[in-house]
C-alpha cells in the first residue's frame, strides 16, 4: 500500500493557488503619457448615456464642454458566459458580470485609462471610487 499524503498536500497547495489567483477586484490603470502638471479641466462624455453615471460625476467635478481633455466613461452590465471554455473560471471564481471604464483623451490621443471588472450591478460607490482614482492620478 502506498502513502498518498504527499500527493494530497500538493493537491491542496495547487487548489489554494487556483483560488487565490482567480479574478480580483483590483482596477487596471494605465497612464499613457505622464503629465507634468495636473489637468486644468475635463469634458464629460458618457456612452452609452447613463443618468446614474452622469449625475454622480457632475456632483464630483465641474466638467466643461469647452475643455480639450475629454473623459469618456463607459460601462457594461449583464455579461454572461455561455462558452464552455470559461466554465471552470465561472464556477471557481467571481466571474465578472460587468465593468466600468474611464478613458481620458486630448485630441484623440490616449492619456489615461481606468478599467475595473464588476461582479455586481454598477453602483454609485463604484463610480465614485473610479473617479477618485482618476482624480488622484491626474487632477
Amino acid at each position: 500500500m502506498t502513502n498518498n499524503k504527499p500527493y494530497m498536500y500538493t493537491f491542496y497547495i495547487l487548489l489554494l493557488g487556483l483560488v487565490l489567483s482567480s479574478c480580483s477586484d483590483d482596477a487596471t490603470v494605465v497612464q499613457y503619457q505622464k503629465q507634468e502638471d495636473t489637468l486644468p479641466c475635463l469634458k464629460l462624455v458618457v456612452f452609452p448615456p447613463d443618468a446614474q453615471i452622469t449625475n454622480t460625476l457632475t456632483k464630483l467635478y465641474p466638467f466643461s464642454d469647452q475643455c480639450p481633455y475629454e473623459l469618456q466613461v463607459s460601462r457594461k452590465g449583464g455579461i454572461t458566459c455561455n462558452s464552455h471554455y470559461n466554465a471552470d473560471k465561472k464556477a471557481l471564481s467571481n466571474f465578472p458580470s460587468g465593468y466600468i471604464r474611464l478613458d481620458v483623451y486630448k485630441k484623440r490621443t490616449y492619456l489615461y485609462s481606468y478599467y475595473k471588472d464588476l461582479t455586481h450591478k454598477l453602483t454609485k460607490k463604484d463610480i465614485t471610487q473610479a473617479f477618485e482614482r482618476l482624480e488622484d492620478d491626474l487632477l
